[in-house]
């Protein structure tokens, strides 16, 4: 059995750091907390640690986009 889609419960620094990790290594994310207002704050998380790694150098604007378009298949 093959995982393909993972759903991490919790937006906070830990949840959203296990969300972006699942979503750069290709996994279908789901990521649910119990306000909307928690998620936003995971996703701003999310792109402001892509941010840093593509300022360094250890991903291309390219990747860090990919990862952040939750209309693609990597965010449900």
């Amino acid at each position: 059995m093959e995982i393909k889609k993972v759903c991490v419960l919790g937006a906070g620094l830990m949840g959203s750091g296990i969300a972006q990790v699942c979503a750069q290594a290709g996994y279908e994310v789901t990521m649910r907390d119990i306000e909307q207002r928690f998620i936003d704050g995971g996703m701003n998380t999310i792109k402001k640690n892509l941010s840093r790694e593509a300022e360094k150098g250890k991903i291309t604007k390219e990747q860090m986009d990919a990862v952040l378009d939750v209309s693609s298949p990597l965010w449900i």
